[in-house]
């Protein structure tokens, strides 16, 4: 008798604590589930930062750019280390090369130094100088950004028919380097704009 008494007690005690353990699992799987969306974004801002945001909205306000085509930039570029240098010489944030950095120095009517370019308020200055640049002068922001890549020879492709149909707009981009980097550009300015913007 005691014997049987105990069994059940230990029995509904074991029931009670599986079930308890059910609720718990249960409750982590909604929690996960609910969650799922706000994890999913976390992830995504942690691949997308924000990073240089002073800099990049005195430079969005200066030069009327988007302040996610800086972003897109920045982070293709550099992915925001301002210490960043390319195998050809490309510097900081923006990957400026320091021929550009000069050229553009020329229109702004300046004179710094090469070594300034390391600076990152310096490079996001003046990259986003020479992106506005190259908007206005190409009326189209994919060939801009194809252009900041691969420099005016742009221009070549835009009056070839095999690459532009209207001489206006790129149907395809010759150099595969080029083409991989306005994607992920176009790609990363999408992500900024759904993230932050």
């Amino acid at each position: 008798m005691v014997k049987r008494r105990y069994r059940k007690t230990h029995y509904f005690r074991n029931f009670i604590i599986f079930l308890f353990v059910i609720a718990i699992i249960g409750g982590g799987i909604w929690l996960l589930v609910k969650n799922f969306d706000k994890a999913e974004t976390m992830l995504e801002k942690s691949v997308y930062p924000i990073k240089y945001s002073e800099l990049v909205d005195k430079a969005a306000e200066d030069y009327g750019l988007e302040k996610p085509l800086i972003y897109a930039v920045i982070k293709t570029e550099s992915g925001f280390n301002p210490d960043s240098e390319s195998r050809v010489g490309a510097v900081g944030l923006m990957q400026m090369m320091p021929e550009s950095f000069k050229w553009v120095q020329k229109l702004r009517g300046t004179a710094l130094d090469e070594s300034e370019l390391s600076d990152p308020a310096v490079n996001v200055d003046y990259g986003c100088y020479y992106l506005n640049y190259l908007l206005k002068h190409y009326g189209d922001e994919r060939c801009a950004v194809a252009a900041y890549n691969a420099g005016f020879v742009v221009s070549d492709w835009l009056k070839d028919s095999t690459y532009s149909s209207d001489g206006k707009t790129l149907k395809e981009i010759p150099y595969p380097e080029t083409s991989k980097y306005v994607k992920k550009v176009e790609h990363a300015k999408e992500m900024y704009k759904k993230l932050y913007f």
